[in-house]
């Protein structure tokens, strides 16, 4: 089974040196492979305890000095070379009191165990220990912020999955090639955000006035250099079952809100350039009239796309034919 980073938070209060050694030993329980375990507590003013293999040496520095401690430390290791060779990691870390940005409580960081055999540490913690218990919603309203919208996909898609012949590696080659494709018609000029909606991409520029028409300008010509570029995807010898013909794209701008939590972008003109991009045959781009900076010298022509739920809405049509 392939390995995955790791990652966990507890909000645990109330434990000491004692307690965390224990964990320690449950980890160590659950994987006997890592036999090997150095301790780090970290104080306020300086490092009481430095990479420490022996217990008995920890208790005897901390003594008398518990109220001074930041955090307890340690990582885990299969084998004594392991630790001063710099192999994967595996460490859990307590923190008496919360500070910075620091939350309080216990935490776990791997890179080198596996989500079956690390569940059955998790369930030793969930069980022995009190959580501090917080029924409160954990809320973000967003940074307001002005964005360009750019969303690609590729039409036709599912129904060309659906075909017989199609099985699921030939489907990864086609989407890995199309994602490709697209970031590397970004790449002039870099959008803040780039996320793959299965068959499709979105990318978002957070823009201001020094830059609004250079983004306009780069999701304008990629957006319309896509189709060229897909006939040479679609023409490749990795292709013999073929490939959908055609790619839409839309593009709008206006407010929308920066969500931090999972580096997010939430608001109308996401919504309008993805309606867009479902309106838009494949031998054009749909552009919202509300895109300002647009270039003269790109031909374009007045357009009423039907888009739900807004109904008929004014575009700007770049025909890529």
């Amino acid at each position: 089974m392939a390995q995955t980073i790791i990652q966990r938070q507890y909000p645990i209060s109330g434990l000491e040196f004692r307690d965390f050694w224990d964990i320690c030993s449950r980890f160590q329980t659950v994987h006997p492979e890592y036999k090997y375990v150095y301790f780090t507590v970290d104080g306020f003013e300086c490092f009481i305890v430095l990479d420490e293999p022996e217990v008995s040496k920890v208790l005897h520095k901390l003594k008398g000095k518990e109220e001074r401690v930041r955090k307890y430390s340690a990582r885990f290791y299969t084998s004594r070379t392991q630790h001063s060779d710099g192999y994967g990691v595996s460490e859990l870390q307590y923190r008496p009191v919360a500070y910075d940005r620091y939350l309080q409580g216990l935490s776990f960081y791997s890179d080198s165990v596996t989500k079956s055999n690390y569940y059955q540490f998790e369930e030793e913690i969930y069980t022995n220990y009190p959580f501090i218990e917080n029924n409160e919603p954990e809320v973000e309203f967003g940074k307001p912020c002005e964005v360009l919208a750019l969303v690609i996909d590729i039409r036709g898609f599912s129904l060309f999955c659906e075909k017989p012949e199609i099985e699921s590696p030939y489907t990864c080659g086609l989407m890995s090639a199309f994602y490709h494709m697209v970031n590397r018609a970004l790449q002039r000029f870099p959008p803040e955000m780039t996320k793959f909606l299965g068959d499709g991409v979105l990318a978002i520029w957070e823009t201001s006035p020094t830059d609004r028409e250079i983004a306009v300008r780069e999701a304008l010509n990629a957006a319309l250099n896509l189709r060229h570029t897909w006939s040479m995807v679609k023409d490749s010898p990795h292709f013999t079952h073929g490939a959908p013909q055609e790619i839409g794209a839309g593009i709008c701008f206006g407010l929308a809100s920066h969500l931090e939590i999972g580096n997010d972008y939430i608001g109308r003109p996401i919504n309008i350039a993805s309606r867009l991009c479902s309106a838009c045959p494949g031998d054009r781009v749909y552009v919202d009239r509300a895109v300002p900076n647009l270039p003269l010298e790109i031909k374009k022509q007045e357009y009423v796309a039907h888009i739900k739920p807004y109904g008929r809405h004014n575009v700007w049509a770049y025909f890529t034919k």
